[in-house]
């Protein structure tokens, strides 16, 4: 492609309307325009990259022999009622209603056609496991669209579904699927890490995101680079690694602390750390009423607390209610005379001595109090940092913002139970197929590549993504020794499928090698003043690494260094 023939547009600066990194890049590098809210132009480079992760993306399908095929993007309302789902995606899912009023919504995803599909193609075991896929656009109501493309009201989506004889079956492909996303990103460059998540509306036996590490992200994750865990932090798991220390008893001693409420206040007043305080969080768990005790640099894991108690509503307590048990609004503390209330402390101060906590006694907090001075529970409530170690293998976590990815669920028999998809199985008996389905968001995924191969300069795509693999420069459009060996090395080039960009544009060179560095092309060929000694540079993007070489050995030398990026 000659770039003078491209639309493709650069920014030299960075764009205010945007509220992410990659989103940033992906501007100034002539990929897409902002219409509205959620809504964007695609322009040509950013749809040449898209191209190539469904490149991948088919090739990654096929591995684990799931056919292609095209589902329509209206469905009925009675389809969905059918499945539960007519209202289980609120506001997000946009619904129309056709001329004979009859009521459609725009597909989120397609379990119920795929069901369908099943219903209609399986009759025996023997037609079974099948597992089939499409790439299609999707469409959402985004109540506050966000990151560019990442959240947007208009994206692209791959969604597969498998069907099977025996929840074993299901389990041995999902698996099978779960490596072929894992090779998937890897291919294209993109570190991620599989989490166990929540089927929301969903639903089914289990499930997993596939999250892409980022220095920005929708959640936070904690990981292990060790053995491969990976959760949500608000779900990881703290082990009980800490010991009690009962040794001390009765060393407390009240000081007098006037409208410190908040521990910050207290950290000012005492000169003390955060990490010397132990806060006590009263709840209201469902009628019960809960101290919760955590250090006073953590916060209370509401999820984990939830879950512990079984309680279905959960909400922090009334001045009344703290009144109730015998304590004072900012001055609750797990000593004293407390009445019906349970207390729970988090795993961690077990192993904390001579901290500081709320005396239940307007304007005052204890110091120097351990945990032999008073009783309670113990528990794992709060989130997980980097100094805690991996509830699998003991390794130590990392934590990190990500961004979903894809998600793959083990459906069971939520959606085929509903529309009675059944088979014979080998007993002659009608039995309910099994289901998965494997979704994955393509701009979310160019947008992570982007993330995570970038620098000061602009993109460094992986070679896997990149659009044109080589761009060669021509410094001066007007001298014609440039323009004749530069046209013969991009004609070589393209005759033998490495797909080339020639910026034959007639603009300064430094705007050239700017506009380079920002799309991110792997290999850059010059030529320019070394060619009166019959020679260009070669630079490769990744490492900003310069070789000069002589004009008859550049093919060569461009297709080895192509070869070992």
């Amino acid at each position: 492609m000659k770039y003078s023939k491209f639309l493709l547009k650069t920014q030299k600066e960075k764009p205010s309307d945007v509220d992410s990194t990659a989103m940033s890049y992906m501007v100034r590098a002539g990929m897409i325009k902002k219409v509205s809210a959620g809504l964007f132009h695609y322009m040509p480079y950013f749809n040449m990259i898209m191209r190539k992760v469904e490149f991948q993306l088919r090739r990654a399908m096929e591995s684990v022999d799931c056919s292609e095929v095209k589902f329509p993007l209206l469905v009925s309302k009675e389809t969905l009622e059918k499945s539960g789902r007519w209202n289980a995606f609120g506001k997000e899912m946009f619904k129309l209603a056709d001329r004979n009023q009859a009521e459609y919504a725009i597909s989120p995803t397609n379990e119920e056609y795929a069901t369908l599909v099943a219903g209609s193609f399986v009759r025996s075991y023997n037609d079974l496991p099948f597992s089939i896929y499409q790439i299609q656009k999707k469409y959402r109501d985004e109540i506050r669209p966000r990151d560019g493309v990442v959240r947007a009201r208009e994206f692209t989506m791959k969604d597969a579904y498998s069907f099977h004889a025996s929840e074993e079956d299901l389990s041995a492909y999902y698996k099978r699927m779960a490596k072929a996303y894992t090779d998937f990103f890897t291919t294209l460059g993109i570190k991620t890490v599989p989490v166990v998540a929540d089927g929301g509306a969903m639903g089914g036996l289990y499930c997993d995101e596939y999250m892409a590490i980022g220095d920005e992200g929708e959640a936070e994750i904690a990981f292990c680079d060790k053995c491969h865990y990976g959760a949500n932090l608000e779900t990881v798991e703290i082990n009980d690694t800490f010991k009690e220390d009962m040794r001390f008893k009765g060393n407390y001693k009240e000081v007098i602390t006037p409208d410190t409420k908040r521990i910050v206040d207290l950290v000012k007043m005492l000169q003390r750390e955060p990490s010397d305080f132990v806060k006590s969080m009263v709840y209201n768990a469902g009628g019960q009423l809960v101290m919760v005790l955590v250090r006073g640099d953590r916060e209370v894991n509401e999820a984990k607390l939830a879950k512990l108690l079984k309680c279905d509503s959960l909400e922090l307590a009334t001045e009344k209610e703290i009144k109730s048990i015998g304590s004072v609004m900012g001055y609750v503390g797990p000593m004293g005379n407390l009445k019906n209330v349970r207390i729970i402390g988090d795993y961690e101060i077990k192993a904390m001595t001579n901290f500081i906590i709320g005396a239940n006694k307007p304007n005052v907090h204890y110091m120097d109090v351990n945990n032999a001075d008073f009783k309670c529970e113990w528990a794992d409530l709060r989130f997980a940092t980097e100094n805690d170690v991996c509830p699998r293998c003991g390794g130590k976590l990392r934590v990190a913002m990500g961004n979903e990815l894809g998600h793959i669920f083990a459906l069971g028999t939520r959606y085929t139970d509903k529309f009675k998809t059944t088979f014979v199985d080998a007993d002659g008996k009608e039995k309910i197929m099994q289901m998965g389905c494997y979704g994955i968001g393509l701009e979310r995924t160019v947008a992570s590549i982007i993330d995570q191969h970038h620098d000061e300069k602009g993109l460094v795509l992986p070679l896997s993504v990149a659009p044109f693999k080589v761009d060669i420069i021509i410094v001066d459009t007007k001298k014609e020794n440039q323009v004749q060996k530069a046209t013969e090395l991009y004609d070589k080039l393209e005759e033998n499928g490495i797909p080339v960009l020639l910026d034959d544009r007639k603009a300064g060179a430094g705007v050239k090698f700017n506009d380079f560095e920002l799309i991110g092309v792997p290999v850059r060929v010059t030529f320019g003043r070394a060619l009166e000694n019959g020679e260009v540079e070669i630079e490769i993007r990744k490492t900003g690494e310069r070789l000069n070489a002589k004009v008859d050995d550049a093919y060569k030398m461009v297709c080895k260094i192509l070869k070992n990026l």
